[in-house]
């Protein structure tokens, strides 16, 4: 098989934005490629506009709803190719994607794990986000303090160090932070300098809940990570939590907070609401004016300039 490139898209109850997803992986620049979508329990339609699909590169699997770590594990078990990308089912890969990320990656053999810049969008509203780092060494330090140094869903990476790693932890949220952390450890991870992929903001994803254990396991992950240096004994996420300073319980949940805030003033701005999100941002602000600045900075941009699909 000469095909370089395998694409990994779990799928769950993804409707209406899931064939804009898949219509933009297909209508990629580069175009030879296997296409596995895996179907986790979907019951909302997703399954039926996936059998619908005609195209001969599209492989679907369908599993009852074990989670995105479990789905992408089933579909990287079955890939037979160099390469894998990720996809998520509400975002959008810009049409060049594919051709820069594989160029990148066949030029630059010491990188198992490559990202690209990124856009919010915001129903139909694209902002500009904040730029994610392009070398090694800057984006491990992010991912060290808990913060994302890639956006997960636009990476590239190359199969053989992925199934190194063991794949994905199931059965967490957060599962991309692990698996980022452990490809690090095996090689050097990159950036584009190029704005290559949507990612799709939406309310569901300012649960207080769900963002605080986001920010835990991301800690966690963290933590592990510097127990696999030292060759220390690694504690579960109980143990871990349980035994964390109030001081450190409280950073959590003032970032988690902060997140929440950040991303919810983002959705207010791209969905006819700019003065509620910069009054939030301004609030925010006021609570953590360091960090306001960087984002006050992006907000001001996206209001002057505010394409839209």
């Amino acid at each position: 098989m000469n095909t370089k490139l395998t694409v990994i898209l779990p799928v769950y109850n993804a409707m209406p934005f899931l064939p804009a997803a898949v219509e933009s992986i297909l209508r990629q620049s580069f175009p030879d490629f296997v296409f596995v979508i895996v179907n986790d329990g979907s019951f909302d339609g997703s399954e039926q506009y996936l059998t619908s699909l005609r195209d001969p590169r599209v492989e679907i699997i369908n599993q009852a709803n074990a989670g995105q770590g479990a789905a992408r594990n089933l579909a990287l078990n079955r890939c037979r190719t160099e390469y894998v990308a990720l996809m998520d089912a509400d975002d959008i890969s810009m049409p060049d994607r594919f051709l820069a990320q594989l160029g990148y990656l066949e030029s630059h053999p010491d990188v198992v794990m490559l990202g690209t810049q990124f856009e919010f969008l915001i129903g139909t509203v694209v902002q500009q986000a904040p730029r994610t780092p392009l070398d090694h060494e800057a984006i491990v330090a992010r991912l060290m303090k808990g913060r994302a140094g890639l956006c997960h869903p636009s990476i590239m990476f190359r199969t053989a160090t992925a199934n190194a790693c063991g794949g994905y932890p199931v059965g967490v949220f957060g599962e991309d932070f692990d698996f980022c952390l452990r490809m690090c450890e095996r090689g050097h991870a990159a950036n584009l300098d190029q704005v290559l992929f949507r990612y799709r903001l939406q309310g569901g994803q300012t649960s207080m809940t769900k963002t605080k254990q986001v920010i835990h396991v991301n800690h966690y992950s963290a933590h592990i990570a510097t127990c696999r240096r030292k060759g220390t004994p690694t504690p579960t996420l109980d143990e871990f939590l349980q035994s964390a300073s109030l001081v450190s319980r409280a950073s959590w949940m003032l970032e988690a907070w902060e997140l929440i805030q950040y991303r919810t003033a983002r959705i207010q701005m791209g969905s006819g609401e700019p003065l509620r999100g910069a009054l939030r941002m301004a609030f925010l602000g006021m609570c953590h004016p360091i960090s306001a600045i960087r984002h006050v900075g992006h907000a001001v941009r996206m209001l002057l300039k505010a394409p839209s699909l």
